[in-house]
């Protein structure tokens, strides 16, 4: 008897699992916000040093790794904030009476994701940079004459238009995932809040 006395009730359980996940999403888009101030940090300090003297354009070479990197970790943000808004909106707010709202509130006033795709600030500022910098040490690897140093820039070269190509691939990929924007399909018989 003293055990059903003292349980917590479904709906404080459900308000305390909500809060930590909002919470969770917080410190993950402070870190992700993080992120991006390195990368546009990078990116400025190598334009600077690559723009400063004749021949240092090479310098522009390490952006799409860098890039590459921290696009990574900003995309794997972006898919744990999604799928926690995800949780929340399809798990957790069917067990509160009258539902939780606030991730249906912001699906429903978010703007088509398709709208402003390639206007996407992680776009620009992850891949974007990454061929920028590309674009900017192409006219110095055209002018090297052919040596080990030139096979070697060329190489770096390459395996940065592949980087900054993953980079586009991952943070598009981000924008376009239909479960995350969505949540998961119903089940066959069943509606979307989880009734019969």
């Amino acid at each position: 008897m003293e055990l059903i006395e003292n349980a917590v009730p479904e709906k404080d359980v459900v308000l305390a699992e909500f809060n930590a996940l909002r919470a969770e999403i917080i410190a993950r888009q402070a870190s992700a916000q993080g992120l991006l101030s390195i990368q546009l940090t990078a990116a400025g300090a190598l334009f600077s040093l690559a723009l400063s003297g004749a021949g240092r354009a090479a310098v522009l070479l390490v952006l799409p790794l860098i890039t590459y990197m921290l696009a990574g970790r900003a995309v794997a943000h972006s898919y744990a904030c999604l799928s926690i808004g995800t949780y929340i909106r399809t798990q957790l707010s069917p067990r509160v009476s009258g539902g939780l709202g606030w991730e249906q509130w912001i699906r429903s006033h978010r703007s088509s994701p398709k709208q402003y795709r390639g206007l996407d600030p992680q776009l620009i500022s992850f891949p974007g940079i990454s061929i920028l910098a590309l674009l900017g040490s192409f006219p110095f690897l055209a002018s090297q004459k052919l040596s080990v140093t030139a096979v070697m820039l060329w190489t770096a070269w390459l395996i940065g238009a592949v980087l900054a190509g993953s980079s586009a691939r991952l943070v598009w990929k981000i924008r376009s995932d239909s479960f995350l924007l969505l949540g998961p399909a119903p089940a066959v018989g069943h509606e979307p809040d989880g009734t019969p």
